[in-house]
């Protein structure tokens, strides 16, 4: 990688000084929970799966250097700074590509739409290109309405879909109530409970969302079946059914998708709508996606093919970047080490829960995504706390405080697992005083 300038991009001011910008510019509340957290500190370079902070907490300590085990939710599935993507953005910027027109056709929109399809579960062919995920669910929602002529939609209690319109009103009331966004049409049942949602599901329903595996409700995973069953209540009601994979997909689990075949590997459950976003961007160019049967195409597009449009959707440098990122992903060697890494790394995470069982309640989740529960929610982000300093990033299930979420980036190393149960493990033990 070519060396440039620190002074140029990290490090332009002081941490303090940047404290002090960002607090007076940006958001000030942010600077004092980092701050009282004793974590008052600013990412500067980034390269594989670590992170470096500009300095330490104090100016006499040394900067941080963190392993990444938060990645965004999937955002640097490939870590930061990969070689292959920043080089393919490099080469596309230099023959003259840009981000393109989002009125007029695209070849790179052509050519990912067409790998979308050949990755995709069996019937899912088409797409429409947004830049974040939760542009990518509110398009999904919003194309159910157009194709039932119905408005309601029902979610999972925990689950986290966005923070954008439609897909704000599907998720918890602390996201939402705020902002007077509980919109009566939209409805929450208890995740992997197929009695609860066969009791509110109904003839004007527009959709079911679900995440195969919700990330900020706790890393829960379902029991075998239920997602069999949503299909099936689904379909005896007509009822489009969207499954957000945007943290969970592209090989997080191990298999590309966790909803066909991954997850379950009996059950091949196809939905109407697949929804991703954050890993799609291979941390370099943003962008996100909606892909879903062609007949929902008819219902949307049928008397003007603009009327849903998005400026810089499915840019052509994105589409150039996720090209890149899917071969990658999709080989089946890479999926391959990401079950060994998730062996690894279960194995590391479950005997540290056996070690202080008198603080942590039970680890579970699938490949490289794993949730440590704690007996409560002071324990959970105390530990998040002390894990960080010894060297690990990580963070509390927004839903669910007393479980840490841990996502290594898909490309991590025997021996950076190692080193990265170690800190874990030294962590937790240093609050081991408060159970």
């Amino acid at each position: 990688m070519k060396d440039v300038s620190d002074k140029k991009f990290f490090g332009t001011l002081s941490q303090k000084e940047l404290l002090k910008l960002y607090a007076t510019h940006v958001n000030s509340p942010k600077v004092r929970f980092f701050k009282g957290a004793g974590i008052g500190v600013i990412p500067g370079k980034r390269w594989g799966v670590k992170i470096n902070t500009l300095e330490g907490q104090k100016p006499t300590d040394p900067p941080m250097e963190l392993y990444n085990c938060h990645t965004c939710g999937g955002v640097y599935n490939l870590g930061h700074g990969n070689r292959k993507i920043v080089q393919t953005l490099k080469d596309a910027l230099d023959s003259g590509l840009d981000i393109g027109d989002h009125l007029q056709l695209s070849e790179w929109r052509a050519i990912l739409g067409k790998k979308l399809a050949e990755l995709m579960p069996p019937g899912i062919t088409k797409t429409t290109f947004g830049v974040s995920g939760g542009e990518a669910v509110d398009t999904a929602i919003k194309f159910s309405r157009a194709y039932t002529k119905r408005k309601k939609c029902i979610s999972a209690i925990g689950g986290y879909h966005g923070h954008t319109g439609f897909a704000l009103a599907t998720g918890d009331p602390d996201f939402k109530e705020n902002f007077l966004w509980n919109l009566s049409d939209f409805k929450q049942v208890p995740f992997g409970d197929g009695d609860a949602l066969k009791k509110t599901i109904s003839d004007d329903v527009a959709c079911v969302i679900l995440e195969t595996i919700p990330a900020t409700g706790g890393v829960l995973i379902a029991q075998e079946g239920y997602f069999s069953e949503v299909r099936e209540l689904c379909d005896d009601h007509g009822v489009m059914m969207i499954i957000d994979e945007v943290q969970v997909g592209l090989g997080r689990t191990g298999h590309f998708w966790a909803i066909y075949g991954g997850l379950y590997e009996k059950e091949k459950v196809i939905p109407d709508f697949m929804v991703l976003g954050k890993g799609m961007s291979a941390g370099i160019y943003p962008i996100s996606t909606c892909s879903y049967k062609p007949f929902i195409e008819k219902a949307v597009f049928k008397d003007d093919p603009f009327i849903h449009i998005s400026t810089t959707g499915g840019s052509d440098l994105g589409c150039v970047v996720a090209c890149e990122m899917l071969d990658i992903q999709s080989d089946p060697e890479f999926l391959n080490h990401v079950i060994e890494m998730g062996k690894l790394f279960s194995s590391g995470l479950e005997e540290i829960a056996e070690d202080n069982s008198e603080l942590i309640k039970e680890v579970r989740g699938r490949g490289l995504m794993w949730g440590m529960e704690f007996t409560n929610e002071t324990l959970g982000q105390l530990a998040m706390l002390s894990i960080i300093k010894e060297g690990v990033l990580q963070n509390y299930c927004g839903n669910k405080k007393d479980t840490l979420i841990m996502m290594p980036p898909l490309v991590v190393q025997e021996e950076e697992i190692e080193e990265i149960i170690k800190k874990i493990g030294e962590g937790v033990k240093k609050i081991k005083h408060l159970a």
